[in-house]
């Protein structure tokens, strides 16, 4: 049901223009000022205004300057008998739909609410349409339109409100910390801070410190009190990356804070009370760290209460083309590029490649091709050429099972020491292997590690990498 609100102090007129614009499907209510349309605005929804312009009290500029104040989209068409440009430009620049001039023809009335109402209809379903995708395929920036992420993305609104504790596991570069956001942004804590500490990249020394905070005078260097990151986030989120790094040490303190909610900074006697909700992320298997006595057991199912685990994009089918239109859009606005199609070489490359550093790599992927792309076309030598040359039709080579194994091992490495610009520690925390098995891997392809060197790197017509410089260690 379509439904249009006629303000005009003219009963005669408003008669008229309920017989013009009455039609099956459609209700027509009216109002004699602008005061009371607002009043009738304020209870019910409309489709449609048609307003006079001269009204005694609020007139009908008044009216339209309060209707895009507070109903940003609903079209307004102006009534006027004083046809002039100024009125017309004063109209339109008030954001009016349409504007129409007495005395006013039936059939102009009749197309331009025609036009107006099915405006109103389009933008209507379009914002439904985004809503329902915006829902469905993303979260946050959290991408995906495959089983595996439509579970990830229910759990996530199932726990948000919760109290409960979550783990959320994955290989590196899944989107660990954006499904952190976004359970922060959707719990009852959101007005509070979401404080995020990467427990792998904080010395130990420091990160009971960091954590905890200290008092003048409890280590070399403590010239003032501090307050840690677990009392700034009261209220709200504490994120911990990478928990599996944690030293056993901390664990014990970690499982003291979620037991009792209370910290002690280094160097003090007292505690204090803090109330925090507990995140925390890994890439590792928690278990066998548990089994091997590098993580705390009880520590484990305390943070262990619910489990999201984000699938590797390998495994996500059809969601890679759908980040690689997403980054697509956000880098070229950022960049200021008018990149908008993609070549279908460089979309079977991107379908075919296995990914090896996920979300991570598929986004520094993109952001390079838009980068040095010429023009508005992605073609197959922009992007790095580990992936461009998975662009035949098999993606794969032929021969035995073990070639073909380290034809893709190879390719993995490759693309995870291309996309750490060839450091080795990235690289391992990439691929989710310890720097040893790193060495040993690259050592075995002959694939070079930067130091203090440079790592020259040319790439075929095929795409194939060559590595002409670099010093390996």
């Amino acid at each position: 049901m379509e439904r249009i609100l006629i303000v005009d102090d003219d009963s005669g007129i408003r008669s008229e223009l309920v017989s013009i614009v009455s039609s099956p499907g459609r209700e027509i209510i009216e109002a004699s000022d602008g005061s009371e349309a607002l009043q009738v605005l304020e209870s019910e929804m409309f489709d449609l205004i048609l307003s006079d312009v001269r009204m005694p009290g609020m007139d009908g500029f008044e009216l339209l300057a309060e209707i895009r104040q507070r109903w940003t989209n609903l079209p307004v068409i102006i009534i006027t008998a004083f046809a002039s440009t100024d009125t017309a430009v004063q109209a339109l620049r008030g954001g009016a739909y349409d504007y129409i001039t007495k005395p006013f023809s039936i059939d102009d009335i009749r197309n331009i609410v025609s036009h107006a109402l099915e405006a109103n209809r389009l933008f209507n379903e379009v914002s439904y349409l985004k809503g329902r995708l915006g829902e469905r395929y993303s979260m946050d920036n959290i991408i995906g339109q495959c089983p595996a992420m439509q579970k990830v993305f229910d759990t996530i609104m199932r726990v948000a409100k919760a109290p409960c504790n979550i783990l959320i596991t994955g290989e590196s570069g899944t989107g660990k910390d954006l499904a952190a956001q976004a359970i922060h942004e959707y719990s009852s804590r959101s007005q509070n801070h979401l404080v995020t500490i990467d427990c792998g990249s904080i010395p130990e020394g420091l990160l009971e410190s960091e954590l905890f905070g200290h008092v003048k005078g409890a280590f070399t260097g403590a010239v003032s009190e501090k307050e840690g990151l677990v009392q700034s986030a009261n209220g709200g989120t504490i994120f911990l990356d990478e928990i599996g790094d944690m030293p056993l040490s901390l664990q014990v303190k970690l499982l003291r804070l979620i037991q009792n909610r209370h910290v002690q900074k280094v160097g003090s006697t007292k505690r204090e009370q803090v109330d925090v909700r507990i995140l925390a992320a890994t890439n590792a298997n928690l278990a066998e760290k548990v089994r091997n006595k590098q993580f705390r057991e009880d520590l484990f199912y305390r943070l262990n209460v619910v489990e999201i685990h984000l699938p590797p994009l390998r495994s996500r089918g059809g969601d890679v083309l759908l980040l690689m239109s997403y980054f697509l859009k956000r880098y070229s606005e950022a960049l200021g590029r008018e990149v908008c199609k993609v070549d279908e070489s460089v979309k079977r490359a991107f379908g075919k490649y296995p990914w090896p550093g996920n979300v991570r790599e598929l986004e520094n992927a993109v952001e390079r091709a838009v980068t040095l792309c010429d023009g508005s076309l992605i073609r197959l030598e922009d992007i790095p050429g580990n992936i461009a040359q998975w662009q035949n039709e098999s993606g794969a080579v032929s021969g035995t099972l073990s070639e073909r194994v380290d034809h893709f091992e190879k390719q993995c490495l490759i693309g995870a020491m291309e996309a750490e610009e060839f450091h080795a520690a990235g690289a391992a925390e990439r691929l989710g292997i310890s720097l040893a098995t790193l060495y040993r891997k690259l050592k075995k392809f002959d694939i070079p590690v930067a130091s203090t060197g440079i790592v020259e790197v040319e790439r075929s017509n095929t795409g194939q990498t060559q590595f002409t410089r670099g010093l390996k260690r």
